[in-house]
């Protein structure tokens, strides 16, 4: 269970005790009926936050699709033009040279990725204008079906999707703050009505024996915290999940569960968590992938939030 369900499995047993032996008990204004409304309102505050993480993911996925797009054609675009142009031909040789500050930046990154994808802009369209101007004339330079026009309109969209994910990272702040300021709301008047029922305990045998059936924080595992997951890996078909710093928990049991919407009816899937990262799959495209993680130690079971990705196109 997540660390909101087990405040709500507190709660519960925590109400039946009221309910059972002390029905009038209160904690300032909140009764019972209320402290039980409180731990049913996380349910929809986590449902925001579950959407939230879907909508990021699926931001992140579709700007990193586009960011292979880019490096991927500002890797082949030049080498397609050295293929085209004859060096030993003295104006083909200097528009080969043209390609030379394209060749100095490495793609790595997004940004990498656009700053060389204008510099191959530039060249190739020079490059293209000489071919089709020769007799007869030559065809523009293309690579996997794609040129020029194709780069320049993946480069145009590229910050619109980055900004996406910025947008989207807001609201999973937004939803994972409310959560846990509800839950941690819940969870302090769980303990305030345990000191209560406790006080109450000392003259009531039957009560005392009934609080030891609330669970008070047993030594759950911590939750292995997702970073990212993207669509990449063999074909472009395979999701790739990373974790976050410090959330693996030695001498526990860590696993990633997933499951194919339409396909299976639960996490059917599931492989030992790799500190280093995960690669799922492949899948094949248009399918949608839920997964999650999960840490089991003696005392029981964490269970991280469901994160939803839905397999797009590879980029080419």
């Amino acid at each position: 269970m997540e660390y909101y369900q087990a405040i709500q499995n507190r709660t519960g047993q925590t109400v039946a005790v009221i309910n059972q032996y002390v029905p009038t008990l209160k904690v300032g204004a909140v009764d019972a009926a209320g402290l039980l409304a409180l731990a049913d309102a996380l349910n929809p505050l986590a449902q925001t936050r579950d959407n939230a993480i879907a909508d990021s993911d699926a931001a992140v996925n579709a700007e990193n699709q586009g960011f292979l797009g880019i490096q991927g054609l500002t890797l082949a675009l030049p080498q397609s033009a050295e293929g085209e142009l004859d060096d030993t031909v003295i104006t083909e040789a200097a528009l080969i040279d043209l390609l030379d500050p394209a060749y100095a930046i490495v793609p790595r990154t997004t940004e990498l990725a656009l700053s060389r994808g204008k510099k191959v802009v530039s060249a190739v369209t020079r490059i293209n204008t000489f071919l089709t101007a020769q007799v007869p004339p030559r065809g523009a330079i293309t690579a996997g079906g794609k040129g020029v026009a194709d780069l320049t309109t993946a480069m145009n969209a590229q910050p619109a999707l980055e900004q996406t994910v910025e947008d989207r990272a807001v609201d999973v702040t937004d939803a994972r703050t409310a959560l846990r300021s509800a839950a941690a709301t819940v969870d302090r008047l769980n303990k305030r009505f345990y000191a209560k029922l406790e006080a109450e305990a000392r003259t009531n045998p039957a009560l005392a024996e009934a609080l030891a059936g609330i669970t008070t924080g047993a030594n759950l595992p911590g939750t292995l915290g997702i970073v990212s997951v993207l669509q990449g890996g063999v074909n472009g078909l395979q999701l790739l999940v990373s974790y976050e710093n410090g959330t693996y928990t030695t001498g526990a049991t860590s696993t990633v569960e997933w499951m194919v919407e339409g396909v299976d009816t639960d996490f059917t899937h599931t492989a030992p968590a790799d500190p280093s990262g995960n690669a799922l799959g492949p899948f094949t495209v248009g399918q949608v992938v839920k997964l999650r993680t999960r840490v089991t130690n003696a005392n029981g079971t964490t269970t991280g939030s469901i994160r939803t990705l839905t397999i797009l196109n590879p980029a080419p």
